[in-house]
């Protein structure tokens, strides 16, 4: 069983050497359905670590339901969107949601590949960086269920990386702005706006630019 499990999480692009970009899906305490990106990493041979910062929704949500959803989606833009959804102008999509088969979470309709986890241990670590301190949460969970829909390789794509990149960023300018190191949020934006060149460069009519020019619109204001 475990080695049928660690195949199939590797057939989906999980392993312990390189962590992925995922949409975690929880519940909400009044079993609102709620999703966002996490970053994971496989432990063992039928375990899979989440990364997530204790003052967040997710991290609450999963506290309290002991369960979440990894949905692998190969849509760079749709993970994008979900990582900003709390930012003006990223909130105006719908995403449809179905209860899972084995743990209590909910699950994205459409999706790649699923993977339904319970959680066995919860650790607490403080953080210190440039932005500041935070308290992050590394919760070990068990695979309960792998589901694959779509099978098939992905090709990224350059320009799909700068996306993340620029999720990533504009999710540290935001925090770094909220802690008055508006020092470090002109650095960070100035590496958004690295990014938003590269992309111009090799993919200048791209769905991906387009994303990116309106990530760094949202920072107009404070950074000029």
């Amino acid at each position: 069983m475990k080695m049928q499990v660690m195949s199939s999480l590797t057939k989906i692009g999980l392993a312990k050497q390189s962590p992925a970009e995922i949409v975690l899906t929880t519940f909400s305490p009044d079993k609102r359905p709620h999703a966002s990106v996490a970053g994971i990493r496989t432990i063992g041979k039928s375990k899979v670590l989440l990364r997530i910062f204790t003052n967040t929704r997710t991290f609450r949500n999963v506290l309290q339901s002991r369960a979440a959803v990894i949905n692998i989606v190969r849509d760079v833009n749709l993970l994008a969107s979900i990582a900003l959804k709390g930012f003006p102008r990223f909130g105006d999509f719908t995403l449809k949601f179905e209860k899972s088969k084995h743990v209590n979470a909910p699950r994205l309709a459409k999706t790649d590949a699923r993977v339904e986890v319970e959680v066995e241990k919860v650790e607490r670590s403080k953080i210190s960086d440039e932005i500041g301190t935070s308290e992050v949460a590394y919760i070990t969970t068990r695979v309960k269920n792998i589901e694959v829909i779509n099978p098939s390789i992905h090709p990224f794509k350059r320009s799909e990386f700068f996306v993340i990149e620029s999720a990533i960023l504009a999710t540290r300018i935001k925090e770094a702005l909220k802690n008055g190191r508006n020092k470090v949020a002109k650095k960070k934006f100035l590496e958004l706006s690295e990014y938003v060149e590269k992309c111009r460069r090799i993919a200048p009519h791209s769905r991906e630019l387009n994303l990116m020019i309106k990530i760094k619109n949202l920072f107009k204001n404070e950074m000029g």
